[in-house]
């Protein structure tokens, strides 16, 4: 009877142990789609506005505000305020805010 007890036990924690290890992999993996949404969105709309002059990276991390990061040539600079405007009303909901990093780059 022990020995049936213990393995019930056994079978028990593992099952316990692979239900918390897929709960946790889930979210992972939920944060990670919620994010990729999100480049997508400030994507399409900066490109909607714009066109295609930069490609906006997006991260998130627990407890932070959405960061967007942006590279400008210089002669994209005179957009650097709209580009802020439009990452901002796309993610701008979010109750943390929104940071929003612009990165020199070399120009062609």
């Amino acid at each position: 009877m022990l020995t049936a007890a213990a393995l019930v036990v056994l079978v028990g924690w593992v099952v316990l142990f692979g239900a918390t290890l897929g709960h946790v992999l889930d979210r992972i993996d939920r944060r990670r789609i919620g994010r990729v949404a999100a480049q997508v969105h400030v994507t399409d709309a900066v490109h909607a506005a714009l066109g295609a002059i930069v490609s906006p990276t997006v991260a998130k991390h627990h407890g932070q505000p959405w960061t967007v990061t942006m590279s400008l040539a210089p002669r994209d600079f005179a957009n650097a305020g709209f580009l802020a405007e439009i990452a901002h009303d796309t993610l701008g909901r979010a109750p943390q805010g929104v940071q929003i990093v612009f990165i020199p780059r070399a120009g062609r």
